[in-house]
């Protein structure tokens, strides 16, 4: 690859790493909320459903950009198309899966009559949305590492990976 390639495929990388630390905060936020709202006690289905509205608009950005950010890895890493063709079809497939699973998680919080046996089996639901989420994010930080020499250190510091 000569340098022009390698400058954007460096560029490329940090575009992704700080992609996911944004994810991260997110996430982080809606979690600080939660426990916030757990001390009191109180349920707050139709809130948290609110709260979940801007990470899904976050995900969708953080995907949209990932998506591209593929593109642009197969443009300038062409030795591994077959191996960058299969990881944009799993990483499709898996943000799809995620944002059905949020959207459907979304609908039963902001239902009149929330579908959940207790308040703390909703926030359990959330916790465990979102620990699907950050495995993905760490399964696409490994399939990087795979791809990229170098890159698999980029993980280290991705949502729930630090």
């Amino acid at each position: 690859m000569d340098t022009k390639g390698t400058s954007e495929l460096c560029h490329l990388f940090a575009d992704w790493r700080t992609e996911d630390r944004k994810l991260a905060v997110c996430v982080d936020e809606i979690r600080d909320w939660m426990s916030e709202v757990n001390q009191l006690g109180v349920p707050h289905f139709g809130e948290t459903a609110s709260r979940l509205q801007p990470l899904r608009d976050c995900l969708t950005e953080h995907f949209d950009r990932e998506d591209a950010m593929l593109a642009k890895l197969a443009e300038l890493y062409p030795a591994a198309s077959p191996e960058v063709n299969a990881f944009k079809r799993q990483t499709s497939a898996d943000h799809r899966l995620l944002l059905s699973r949020l959207d459907e998680l979304h609908a039963r919080l902001k239902e009149v009559d929330p579908p959940f046996a207790s308040w703390t089996d909703a926030m359990d639901e959330v916790d465990v949305f979102f620990e699907e989420m950050e495995q993905h994010e760490r399964s696409e930080a490994d399939r990087v590492g795979m791809l990229m020499p170098g890159a698999s250190e980029q993980g280290d510091d991705l949502i729930g990976g630090s």
